[in-house]
């Protein structure tokens, strides 16, 4: 099979994964007056940040055991599923109860749509691929507003979920028509007490950064501590355990995952706050703010595409991600000021882009074969963390200066804003974002300084080899 094929089986899968994450955030504040959401509405989009992190890593350990494709299939028939109880949904407890069903399978898709590239991509033209899928993942995440706030005026805002069934028909066609090879597992005992402490772990950290839960903080950090040590426990008694030890050691992949988490975070820093700020400050309609958010869509592919073109001409990755995380800093320092918006968005897209294809290949670099599944989706567990906390901590910043978003229910809630009010809660939630890209810019100059990252990418004849088998 040939990698463009591949290429093209895949790219529908990650599209979906990455689309439904952004795609509510535009009609978001219309779901909120339809079904008199109050200040959980946010929840909506960490319901499915928070359920498709949680399950990464259980869908990569699966996949080494099982086989990518039954898993993949596995993936997108729960999207669809929680596709359609979302659309369905009366009330904002079955729509955010929906998000997390949905979100369990889109989690799949991100996490096997990535593992599957580095299966049958040879070495030598993983840069260049890698920059096609970032480019993907990266168009899908910002096109979601635009597309969401077309469905939300002119159709309705429960389009943005119909939209998956045809879709996941779709993928679920040209995966099993065009990935079927990649069906061999292999015989191995799954560390289910592991994965769920995953779970309980992500899920309790995710609640102690989002301004919205009610239960205490206390409480929270004393669950949560105590979970990492019963999951750190459990890890060093099992003999293949889902967080296995030996991954941490390897040069450069826990850079390069704290890396993707803050590039995340980043992006949707900027996907979910800006077109709140132009509807609620700005009174813009959702689908102007998509509009306006185009400038990002377009500057973010590009970045990741040449990002991804220049590594597989050169095979040099470390200068992209020192340029990109540069370039983020200036954007998020822009809008803190509120000066240029659409070069700030441009300028922030074309830095993230350029990280994207950059740390994904720095991961894949430096993973054996038989690490690849559950080190890749470690990798996309970082940076799909990185998304459902960039959202929490957006949120606890804004709320330091805008203590209610929306009224109890009411419909009238937004126009009870003060709009300098709104203005103090967004550029701190933009100052909070550039000190993020900051001290991102410091740990990969002090990684690079230490030589934790390379400089290029090694041809690993063991990737050619698994890359040849495949075709």
């Amino acid at each position: 099979m040939s990698p463009k094929t591949i290429f093209a089986s895949v790219a529908l899968v990650i599209a979906l994964g990455s689309l439904e994450k952004s795609i509510v955030t535009t009609p978001l504040p219309m779901i909120g007056d339809d079904l008199g959401a109050g200040q959980a509405l946010t929840w909506v989009i960490t319901a499915y940040l928070l359920a498709a992190t949680a399950v990464l890593p259980i869908y990569g350990k699966l996949s080494d055991i099982f086989g990518r494709v039954k898993m993949l299939n596995v993936s997108v028939v729960l999207f669809v599923i929680g596709s359609v109880a979302c659309a369905l949904s009366q009330d904002l407890t079955s729509l955010i109860a929906s998000r997390v069903l949905q979100g369990i399978g889109g989690g799949g898709l991100i996490a096997l749509a990535f593992t599957v590239i580095a299966d049958c991509i040879p070495a030598r033209e993983v840069g260049k691929y890698q920059g096609y899928i970032s480019a993907v993942y990266a168009a899908s995440s910002i096109a979601g507003p635009l597309l969401g706030g077309f469905f939300a005026e002119h159709l309705s805002w429960r389009w943005v979920f119909w939209i998956n069934i045809p879709l996941g028909a779709l993928a679920l066609i040209l995966i099993n028509t065009n990935l079927k090879h990649l069906n061999q597992g292999r015989d191995s005992k799954f560390d289910w007490l592991g994965a769920g402490l995953l779970i309980v772990v992500t899920t309790l950290l995710l609640f102690l950064l989002s301004p919205e839960t009610v239960i205490s903080s206390s409480v929270l950090l004393g669950a949560l501590l105590v979970s990492i040590a019963l999951l750190i426990l459990v890890e060093r008694r099992v003999s293949d355990p889902i967080l296995p030890a030996r991954l941490v050691k390897l040069p450069g992949y826990l850079i390069s995952v704290v890396l993707i988490m803050c590039s995340q975070l980043l992006m949707f820093a900027v996907l979910v706050y800006l077109p709140l700020q132009m509807q609620w400050q700005h009174g813009m309609t959702a689908s102007t703010s998509g509009l306006f958010m185009m400038v990002f869509m377009m500057s973010i592919t590009a970045g990741a595409y040449f990002g991804g073109k220049r590594i597989a001409k050169s095979g040099y990755y470390k200068s992209l991600v020192v340029i990109g995380f540069t370039l983020t800093m200036l954007a998020m320092t822009q809008l803190y000021f509120g000066t240029a918006t659409s070069f700030a968005l441009a300028l922030a897209g074309v830095g993230l882009g350029l990280t994207l294809p950059a740390l994904n290949v720095i991961a894949q670099d430096v993973l054996p074969a038989a690490d690849r599944g559950i080190g890749l989706s470690m990798f996309g567990y970082g940076r799909e963390l990185g998304g459902a906390i960039g959202v929490a901590l957006c949120a606890a910043l804004f709320h330091l200066k805008v203590p209610v978003l929306v009224g109890e229910g009411s419909s009238e809630g937004l126009g009870s804003f003060d709009a300098i009010q709104l203005g103090e809660g967004f550029t701190l939630t933009y100052g909070g974002m550039a000190v993020i890209a900051l001290i991102a810019l410091v740990i990969t100059i002090i990684a690079l300084k230490a030589r934790e990252l390379s400089g290029s990418v090694k041809m690993d004849e063991q990737n050619v080899e698994i890359a040849e088998a495949t075709k």
